[in-house]
C-alpha cells in the first residue's frame, strides 16, 4: 500500500487498527556495514527519539521499547536536521513510524518503496493538537511518497511553533509549564482531554492545578518561570505536548550562562542556567506547594517552609558519579575472528558515549568532564574513560554484549571505582566505613549541616518538658543519623533491610567508640513489633532491651526512606507505636508530603519543614520535616 493511498483510504482511527508487527528490519541503498551494526546493537526505551551518532543512521523507537535500525541517505538526515534548535541537539519525533512493518526478503538487499510496506501508526502517536513535520519527512523519505502530507485531515507539513509564557512553577523534573488555547475545531476527544484533565502525571511531571477549558499543557526544558519563549512541538500525548526551546524572547533576570557546554542537553543538571539564589527560592516554593497539594494541608495548618539551606560549594561538590555506556559496537572483523576461534579478537568492540542520559530521553550524552563532580573525580574520569575504551578494543570487557555503569567514588580525596572496596568518609569528627558501591550521601559539604539539624530536631525538649532519651533510626543505612545522634541519647537502635549495610553500621559504631547503639537487619515495618532484644552497652554493662519497652513520650523515630517514601503499613505501625516525635528526612518531598497527610491524621503536628540544596544545579531536593505528637 503506498503512502498516498494510505493517507487517502485510511483515516487516523483506521490506521491505528492496522498491522501489529514493529519495525524489525529495513534496508535502503547507501547504508554500510558499520552504520548498520551501530544501530542494530541498540535496544532501549526512549521518551524521545534517539539522535544518530552520525548522519548515516536513524534510530527509531517503538512502543515495545525496542530499537530498529535503518541506514539511509545523507539527504534524509539533512532534511530532518534542517531546523535544529540551538538549545537542544534535535527537535524531531520519529516514534510515529515505530510500529511500521517493513518486510525484507532474507538474503536480498531489497530497496524499500511504497509497495513493500504496510504501516501501523503507534497508539501513542498523535498528529494533534499540533503537527510535527519531522514525522512527515520520515514517512516521505522511507516510503518515497511526497504526496503524503496529512493524517485524518491534520496537516503535518510544518511543525508547530508557539510563543508561550512559562508558568510560575516548574515540574518535579525541572521542566517549564506553558498552557495554550486549542483551536475550536479540534477533535472533540482532544478538547475533552484538555478540559477534563486536572493533573498531568505523564513522564513523571507533577502539575495538578485546575486548568481552563481547552487549555493545553506544553512542557519545555531549560526555561525559568515567567519567561516568554518560542518553542517547537516535537511530540503530542493524550493531554499535553513536549516541545524544544527555540528562542528566549523575554529572558528572566535570573538567567545566566551555564558553565557546562552540555547543560542544555545532559539530564544530569536541570538548573545551570539559573542563578543559585533563584534555584533555592524555587525549591522552597516547590516544597511549600507539595505540602499544600499532596499533603492536603492549608497554609495555616503548618509552618511556612524555611528557606532552602545550601553551602557555597555549588559546583565540584558531588562525591560520587555513575556514568554509563551502552552496548558496545562490534568491530567488522568480529565474525571472522569468532569463526577462526580467536577468542580475544571476537570480543573486540568500540564503546560510544560514556556519560549520562539526555534530557527527556534515554540516549546517552558523552560527558568527559562533570562540573558538579569533585575535582578528584574529574581528574580520574579522564583515565577511566580511556582505560574502558581500550579494554573494549582489546576484547577485555567482561560483558561485551551489554552496556554498563561505571563508579567513581571520592572518599576524602581518593577515588575508588570498585563497588566492593571499602572506603572511609569523615563527617564532622566521625568516620564512616562502607563499600564504595553502597548508598551514602554524596555531598560532603552539606552532610555535616544535615546531621546537625537532625540531631538538633531529635534532642529538643518535648512540649511537656521531657528530655528525649531513646532514638529509633528507620532505614538507617550505614548508621549515619543513629551514630551521629548517639551521644545525645541513652539508647539508639537502627533498622535497615540491607544486611551488608547493617554490618557496616555496627562496624562504624565500634570504629567511633559508640556503645549505646545496636542495629537490626529487617524491614522498617518490623521494628515496632519485634520481640528480639537489642543489646546496648551502658556504663560497662551489656543490656538487652525491647523496642516495645521504650518510653513513648521520650522516644524519637528518625525516618530516612528511599525515594518512594514510607509504606502505609509502616506508617500505621508507627502510629500504633506512638513515639513522641518523628524526624523525617526525605530525598523526595512529594512522597514526604503524601506521608505527612497520614501523620497529621494520626495526631502529629508539623513543627518545621526545612529543605536542603543537597545537589545544586539539579532539580533534586532533600527535605527535613519534624513532627510532634499532639498533647491530649
Amino acid at each position: 500500500m503506498s503512502m498516498a493511498n494510505l493517507s487517502a483510504a485510511a483515516p487516523f482511527a483506521s490506521l491505528k487498527r492496522m498491522g501489529t508487527a514493529s519495525l524489525s528490519s529495513l534496508s535502503l541503498r547507501g547504508h554500510g556495514a558499520s552504520e548498520s551494526a551501530f544501530v542494530a546493537r541498540h535496544r532501549y526505551h526512549a521518551r524521545r527519539p534517539a539522535i544518530p551518532r552520525d548522519a548515516n543512521n536513524i534510530l527509531v523507537s517503538s512502543d515495545k521499547r525496542s530499537i530498529s535500525s535503518i541506514g539511509t541517505h545523507m539527504e534524509s538526515i539533512q532534511a530532518l536536521w534542517s531546523k535544529t534548535s540551538p538549545f537542544t541537539s534535535f527537535s524531531w519525533a520519529m516514534n510515529a513510524v515505530a510500529e511500521a512493518n517493513v518486510q525484507e526478503s532474507q538474503g536480498d538487499n531489497k530497496e524499500i518503496n511504497g509497495g513493500d510496506a504496510e504501516v501501523k501508526v503507534p497508539a501513542k502517536f498523535r498528529p494533534y493538537p499540533f503537527p510535527v513535520s519531522e514525522i512527515l519527512l520520515l514517512y516521505q523519505r522511507i516510503f518515497k511518497d511526497t504526496n503524503f502530507t496529512a493524517l485524518n485531515g491534520f496537516d503535518l507539513s510544518v511543525s508547530k511553533e508557539l510563543t508561550v509564557r512559562i508558568e510560575p512553577s516548574l515540574t518535579n523534573l525541572g521542566f517549564g509549564i506553558a498552557r495554550v488555547e486549542l483551536d475550536e475545531n479540534l477533535d472533540k476527544d482532544t478538547a475533552s482531554a484538555a478540559s477534563d484533565t486536572a493533573s498531568v502525571n505523564d513522564n513523571e511531571h507533577e502539575e495538578a492545578k485546575p486548568i481552563e477549558k481547552k487549555k493545553w499543557v506544553i512542557f519545555v526544558p531549560n526555561v525559568i518561570p515567567g519567561e516568554l519563549v518560542l518553542v517547537k512541538i516535537y511530540r503530542n500525548y493524550a493531554s499535553y505536548s513536549d516541545a524544544d526551546l527555540l528562542q528566549i524572547i523575554e529572558p528572566s533576570p535570573d538567567r545566566i550562562e551555564p558553565p557546562c557546554s552540555l547543560a542544555t542537553i545532559c539530564g544530569g543538571c536541570q538548573y545551570q542556567h539559573i542563578t543559585i539564589d533563584r534555584q533555592r527560592e524555587m525549591k522552597t516554593m516547590q516544597v511549600q506547594e507539595l505540602f499544600e497539594r499532596l499533603g492536603g494541608l492549608e497554609t495555616h495548618e503548618f509552618p511556612t517552609v524555611l528557606d532552602t539551606l545550601g553551602t557555597p560549594e555549588v559546583f565540584g561538590y558531588r562525591s560520587k558519579i555513575t556514568p554509563h555506556y551502552e552496548a558496545p559496537m562490534r568491530k567488522k572483523e568480529w565474525k571472522n575472528a569468532q569463526n577462526n576461534g580467536d577468542a580475544a579478537a571476537s570480543k573486540s568492540c568500540e564503546i560510544g558515549s560514556i556519560g549520562f542520559k539526555e534530557k527527556a530521553s534515554r540516549r546517552l550524552v558523552d560527558v568527559p568532564y562533570c562540573h558538579i563532580a569533585t575535582p578528584a573525580i574529574n581528574d580520574a574520569l579522564v583515565q577511566i574513560r580511556e582505560d574502558k575504551r581500550e579494554e573494549a578494543r582489546q576484547g577485555l570487557l567482561k560483558k561485551p554484549n551489554k552496556g554498563a555503569t561505571l563508579l567513581l567514588r571520592d572518599s576524602d580525596g581518593v577515588v575508588e571505582t570498585n563497588h566492593n572496596v571499602y572506603v572511609n568518609t569523615t563527617v564532622k569528627d566521625l568516620v564512616f566505613r562502607f563499600q564504595a558501591g553502597n548508598f551514602f550521601q554524596n555531598n560532603p559539604f552539606m552532610l555535616p549541616k544535615m546531621v546537625d539539624l537532625v540531631v538538633d530536631a531529635a534532642t529538643k525538649t518535648s512540649p511537656s518538658g521531657k528530655t528525649m532519651t531513646h532514638l529509633i533510626d528507620c532505614y538507617c543505612g550505614s548508621g549515619l543519623f543513629a551514630i551521629g545522634s548517639s551521644r545525645s541519647f541513652d539508647v539508639c537502635v537502627g533498622i535497615e533491610v540491607n544486611k551488608m549495610a547493617v554490618e557496616e553500621a555496627r562496624e562504624n559504631a565500634a570504629l567511633n567508640g559508640i556503645q549505646n547503639c545496636d542495629f537490626v537487619s529487617a524491614s522498617a515495618e518490623a521494628i515496632f513489633l519485634s520481640k528480639d532484644p537489642v543489646r546496648i552497652t551502658k556504663e560497662g554493662d551489656d543490656k538487652d532491651l525491647l523496642v516495645g519497652d521504650f518510653p513513648r513520650e521520650s522516644t524519637v523515630v528518625v525516618v530516612d526512606p528511599p525515594r518512594k517514601g514510607c509504606s502505609e503499613e509502616f506508617l500505621q505501625q508507627l502510629n500504633e507505636y506512638g513515639p513522641g516525635r518523628v524526624v523525617y528526612m526525605s530525598c523526595d518531598p512529594a512522597t514526604q508530603a503524601r506521608d505527612t497527610k497520614f501523620l497529621v491524621s494520626f495526631g502529629y503536628e508539623i513543627v518545621s519543614v526545612q529543605p536542603f540544596d543537597l545537589f545544586p544545579q539539579t532539580r533534586h531536593i532533600e527535605c527535613l520535616a519534624v513532627f510532634e505528637r499532639a498533647l491530649d
